[in-house]
């Protein structure tokens, strides 16, 4: 979609040049999207049945956060991370890098609407914050094939936590993404495509106001001062300043929650029980 400046009057630029103003105002940044490594920690917990040595996915990875807490967590884990963005990829690599893991940590640009892997291949698909960009369902269904039968599925997807929104959040949300659904039906969902729910909870709000919009919130000011005669980089920081004031004056009603569903065929499901 297109930014708006303040007073609302929509702004049209190109997209990709959208899409290089909004990587311009992220890099450097640790962190692309609401996320804390507790909550990262927490969904793994629910993973109970992965090997010993998994094979992990992570879809979107951005600089990859939580790619490096699943690595740190899982010594013996395989992780391929993957994205479209050469300049967040790079970043992943270099910590990486620093950890001494670039033998267990593929960094490979790659779109998740077609990712480059046979059936089969995961133990645990991994996708925080970004399964929005193709449709939570069209993730969940597209996605599932390459999971191993009893291997999991991990995303965060923004959900309305209350069917009684303000129509300003109900409104704001309408139009910055209509997909946006409630918790529930995210999960009659994923059991309709296939998933096994085992999990889900909330991504608490220092996620958003101290992880993310607090070293965004720094970010700004040099980002305006180095595009102070870019109408279109103003926009996207005034939409970025709406989406903050908006969202944390919110968290009762929608967020990012995160959901753990794995894939069991008939005999599995019937054992878990």
């Amino acid at each position: 979609m297109y930014p708006s400046s303040a007073d609302g009057i929509p702004i049209i630029v190109d997209e990709d040049q959208l899409i290089e103003l909004v990587v311009k105002m992220h890099e450097g940044l640790l962190r692309l999207g609401p996320g804390n490594a507790q909550s990262t920690l927490k969904a793994l917990s629910y993973c109970h049945a992965l090997p010993s040595a998994p094979r992990i996915l992570d879809v979107g990875c951005g600089t990859g956060s939580q790619t490096l807490i699943l690595a740190a967590e899982l010594p013996d884990a395989r992780i391929a991370a993957t994205d479209l963005v050469p300049i967040f990829l790079t970043q992943l690599k270099t910590q990486a890098d620093r950890q001494g893991w670039l033998d267990r940590i593929e960094v490979k640009e790659a779109d998740m609407n077609a990712l480059p892997f046979p059936e089969n291949s995961f133990d645990l698909i991994w996708s925080e914050g970004a399964v929005y960009i193709m449709g939570f369902d069209q993730g969940l269904k597209k996605w599932r094939p390459l999971v191993r039968p009893g291997g999991y599925l991990v995303v965060s997807e923004i959900s309305w936590f209350r069917s009684d929104p303000p129509a300003e959040l109900r409104d704001y949300w309408q139009e910055q993404y209509s997909g946006i659904r409630h918790v529930q039906e995210n999960l009659a969902a994923a059991e309709s495509l296939g998933w096994t729910p085992i999990a889900n909870f909330h991504l608490p709000d220092e996620a958003w106001t101290v992880d993310y919009y607090g070293p965004l919130r720094k970010r700004l000011p040099l980002f305006r001062r180095e595009n102070a005669d870019d109408e279109d980089a103003q926009a996207i920081a005034d939409m970025t300043e709406q989406e903050m004031k908006i969202i944390t004056a919110n968290f009762e009603y929608c967020g990012y929650e995160f959901y753990v569903f794995q894939k069991l065929s008939a005999v599995l499901a019937e054992t878990a029980s």
